[in-house]
């Protein structure tokens, strides 16, 4: 059975999560480093934006450094994002696209499904049955509502795919800092928000987070077939991602490349 490294949940802020994610994925291509699942948190909460997004169409950058807010440009597509340090956990799998292959997974969205479904098996172990589906990007749906957004980069035959689970939803703060379509007011958003995602958290018949992340490892075990040992960041990944935070995630030049 494939042995992969695990790092277990830690929090960061926004450059750090994006620059270590980023780190990682060298490190994994340059055979450095095992296929790895990560668990984080964000600390200060973070927006964060798609690689091809405009950081002034989708941020209201004023009212999230009022706020203390991360803004980071991810090295992934999809949407904005905006990660509640208190509401969200987030996870990324790291390895090469031939082992989703080998998984009888050729396309795209077959291969974002089938990381996904190591969640819908951890998610089963309570008795919820939530399902793949896409809206705005691959996602997964409890009663019908979203509750995790996922987001890739290829990269020299390599996949890194990371996502959100949400846990508890608070739309007003979400959109006190992300901008509303044209044309669509701010309340109309909250509105729609509520009535499209959902936090898993209340639906759970109870609540720890040490088992729920135990949990979501077995889901993750069953559905790659693979074996995850406990294992720790590398000096050569700190290093990069120290690197990446300076040169790229904390940069602006990055944050307005499309601005």
């Amino acid at each position: 059975m494939n042995e992969w490294r695990l790092l277990p949940l830690e929090i960061f802020n926004g450059y750090w999560n994006m620059a270590l994610d980023e780190a990682i994925l060298t490190s994994i291509i340059e055979k450095k480093a095992p296929n790895t699942l990560r668990f984080y948190k964000w600390n200060p909460s973070t927006i964060s934006i798609g690689q091809n997004q405009s950081l002034s169409s989708e941020v209201d950058t004023d009212i999230a450094q009022n706020k203390g807010f991360d803004v980071v440009r991810r090295i992934t597509g999809g949407g904005a994002v905006f990660h509640d340090r208190y509401r969200e956990i987030t996870y990324s799998i790291i390895c090469p696209i031939k082992f989703l292959e080998e998984l009888n997974a050729y396309k795209v969205i077959e291969q974002f499904e089938i990381i996904e479904m190591g969640i819908i098996s951890g998610l089963k172990s309570y008795g919820l049955e939530s399902e793949p589906g896409i809206i705005h990007c691959p996602a997964l749906f409890l009663e019908g509502k979203k509750f995790s957004g996922n987001a890739q980069i290829r990269k020299k035959g390599h996949i890194l795919q990371h996502g959100t689970i949400l846990l508890e939803l608070d739309a007003d703060l979400m959109y006190s800092v992300l901008k509303a379509p044209h044309n669509v007011s701010k309340s109309r958003m909250v509105k729609s928000v509520h009535a499209k995602c959902i936090g898993i958290k209340d639906h759970l018949p109870h609540w720890n987070e040490e088992k729920f992340l135990l949990s979501l490892k077995q889901g993750f075990e069953n559905t790659l077939k693979i074996k995850l040992k406990e294992g720790q960041i590398t000096n050569e990944e700190l290093i990069l991602a120290e690197r990446l935070v300076k040169e790229k995630y904390s940069n602006e030049k990055w944050l307005n490349k499309y601005d």
